[in-house]
């Protein structure tokens, strides 16, 4: 998987439909030669017979393990792309896997401080710039309303964000690479400010047991990017161990 720092003008060209931000965002691409790959479909896999079992048992037939499969792969790329590009800037073994015990709780990392990061991804049709940049059709990153405000849930810290450049359809094309945009995301307390972040009942599109669910939400136009949250783990106290790129390509 190879990383580097992307940054998108939204008034490059002048838009009067876009907002006038700057985002420093993170591309990474998963080749489709990787070995690593074939892990990672093994792990969705493995998420989809957690959270279907009656869908995913040995009777599945092959194109519906695929869908199932497809479905699961969104969320696990984006916590694989989170994970190396933390231990990446941030040094070997700053952030870990966790274990799903639940199967309606969404992914997690966890810093080793103790923080928790929930990732949640999209796949925008109309590309990440326009995700981003657009005033009217701005995507949310989001978090479950009971993880804030529920004693039971387990008390996230901060919500990453991903856009996928390859549609959802491609995820598994052996003949194409699979690309995504870590974005950015939000902190708890961000989340808890109703002056940015309000309500909605959805269906999150990375949601595999697509369940209708109460969420609080950002519009990404109001949420941190990667510059923001580079400064967020600097301000717990982690250091970043390689030289974080200002010079980088615009879209």
């Amino acid at each position: 998987m190879a990383v580097h720092f992307e940054k998108i003008v939204c008034q490059k060209p002048k838009n009067e439909n876009n907002i006038d931000r700057e985002y420093l965002i993170v591309k990474a691409t998963f080749k489709n030669n990787d070995q690593m790959l074939e892990k990672l479909k093994n792990r969705a896999w493995n998420l989809a017979k957690q959270v279907n079992p009656h869908k995913a048992n040995d009777s599945t037939n092959t194109r519906d393990k695929e869908n199932l499969i497809r479905d699961a792969m969104g969320g696990v790329l984006s916590e694989t792309a989170w994970y190396h590009y933390i231990n990446l800037v941030f040094g070997e073994n700053t952030v870990s896997f966790t274990e799903m015990t639940d199967t309606s709780a969404q992914i997690d990392l966890m810093l080793n401080n103790g923080k928790t990061i929930e990732i949640r991804s999209s796949f925008p049709r109309n590309g990440v710039k326009f995700a981003l940049c657009n005033e009217h059709y701005n995507f949310r990153n989001i978090c479950k309303y009971s993880n804030l405000y529920k004693p039971s849930e387990i008390d996230k810290d901060f919500f990453g964000c991903v856009l996928f450049q390859t549609s959802k359809a491609k995820i598994l094309d052996p003949n194409s690479d699979i690309v995504l945009y870590l974005i950015g995301g939000s902190t708890k307390e961000m989340m808890r400010d109703d002056q940015i972040a309000y309500e909605d009942d959805l269906v999150a599109e990375d949601d595999i047991t697509e369940t209708k669910t109460k969420y609080r939400v950002i519009d990404l136009k109001d949420a941190l990017d990667m510059d923001g949250f580079n400064q967020y783990m600097i301000d717990l106290g982690y250091t970043p161990q390689i030289e974080l790129l200002q010079e980088v390509p615009c879209l």
